[in-house]
């Protein structure tokens, strides 16, 4: 496994939602899929993001992605850490030939997993993968992330 090192200049994100489908991932470095093991992806009706929530024994498929330390900055901002929205937490991905990385990834807080009443049980189809069908090139690129 290779391990997470936040002193070098690059440092890996995890992208299973807007990152992916309002393209932010077009102007980053080292764009992959991976697979996001022990979490669920949900979307509940009525919003216009996706959140994943721990769920032992579901998986799917992401976009890994490098960053500078000041684009993890700007990410931080466009998530909503500082009003406690999302936390940035590391956890460990698989690439494509199954080899473990570690990467920050963007959790709901417990105050919005509580305020908006989540539960793996919202979405159980994952219908984010609707959102990500509408970019022919997202599909092109990365076919896995419709599977």
């Amino acid at each position: 496994m290779r391990e997470f090192n936040p002193s070098y200049n690059l440092v890996s994100v995890i992208g299973y939602g807007t990152f992916i489908s309002r393209g932010i991932w077009r102007t980053k470095r080292n764009v992959e899929v991976c697979i996001v093991k022990s979490y669920v992806r949900i979307y509940p009706e009525g919003y216009w993001y996706p959140f994943i929530l721990p769920s032992e024994g579901s998986s799917f498929y992401a976009l890994k992605f490098d960053v500078t330390k000041e684009e993890l900055r700007s990410l931080d901002f466009y998530e909503g850490v500082s009003e406690n929205y999302f936390k940035r937490e590391i956890i460990e991905v698989y690439r494509k030939n199954n080899e473990k990385i570690q990467a920050y990834i963007y959790l709901p807080t417990d105050q919005l997993i509580t305020k908006y009443k989540l539960s793996v049980n919202l979405d159980e189809k994952d219908r984010w993968k609707e959102e990500i069908k509408k970019d022919p090139e997202i599909i092109e690129k990365f076919p896995e992330l419709i599977l």
